[in-house]
């Protein structure tokens, strides 16, 4: 089989809660190359290391990270929810985390979609890993198009992996949109419900951006559907790093496709099966 990098997703997420140090060091211990993370941006300006918008499910604390300072995220236990042995683990900020991967291969950072589209996150992000001398191991991925085109744009030697979702989702984040436009205030409704109706294949989608990703970051299943993807997008000099995949037999499909990486909460299980 060829080489593939094992991205620990959200740190070892199966074995130690997700995106703490817990999961970051764990994830040295089973053989990742290389971690996924999530950044989001706090009520007083901070990067913080979480997924959800809100911190009910993995803290012992209720509410949106985006409301928060970070002052008061740190008051909060993010690591018993996974087990006694994991308590008093806290949030962590971009800055805490970064020396804890110095040695990871790939730092693959996800910038969620920031409420606040009037604050510099990508600026923000960005100043801080230049300032820890991790450059060079950095991917930043996101779902939001717009905000690694401002990313290339404040650096265009930056390297960014566009998310996208598994073609079955695309119905209902469709609806979605509509249900959202009809709850909440919406300058435009008419250009929500048109672009929310718009489809494209992965690879129109990718070819209609204004700017190259270096990497395409798709649902796994949409490689194991159509494995001539990852071919598609070499030929553009894209690589593909698919996410997430847990099961043995399904990692080694996506090794045979010729995938690049490979995000998974399974790293241990990834390492056996591609050193077999």
């Amino acid at each position: 089989m060829n080489k593939i990098r094992i991205m620990a997703h959200r740190g070892a997420s199966f074995h130690a809660p997700e995106n703490t140090k817990a999961a970051f060091l764990k994830a040295y211990g089973l053989k990742a190359d290389g971690i996924e993370t999530d950044l989001q941006l706090t009520a007083d300006g901070e990067i913080v290391v979480h997924h959800n918008y809100f911190i009910d499910n993995t803290s012992d604390g209720k509410g949106a990270v985006f409301l928060k300072t970070l002052e008061e995220l740190k008051q909060y236990d993010f690591g018993s929810y996974k087990g006694k042995e994991f308590e008093g683990e806290r949030i962590l900020t971009l800055s805490e985390l970064l020396p804890i991967l110095k040695d990871m291969k790939v730092i693959n950072l996800e910038l969620k979609s920031h409420l606040d589209k009037g604050v510099d996150f990508a600026g923000k992000v960005l100043s801080i890993v230049q300032k820890s001398g991790l450059t060079d191991r950095v991917i930043y991925s996101s779902f939001d198009a717009d905000l690694l085109g401002q990313l290339k744009e404040k650096d265009s030697t930056c390297k960014v992996g566009l998310l996208t979702f598994q073609g079955k989702m695309q119905g209902l984040l469709r609806e979605f949109s509509a249900v959202f436009a009809a709850k909440y205030p919406v300058s435009d409704v008419k250009a929500v419900l048109e672009r929310a109706g718009e489809s494209h294949t992965l690879i129109q989608l990718v070819d209609s951006l204004p700017y190259r990703p270096d990497y395409l970051h798709p649902d796994y299943h949409s490689v194991l559907e159509n494995p001539d993807l990852v071919k598609e997008m070499h030929n553009r000099g894209i690589g593909v790093n698919p996410y997430t995949c847990d099961r043995t037999e399904e990692m080694e499909g996506l090794v045979l496709a010729g995938c690049d990486g490979i995000i998974t909460n399974r790293p241990d299980l990834a390492a056996e099966a591609f050193e077999s």
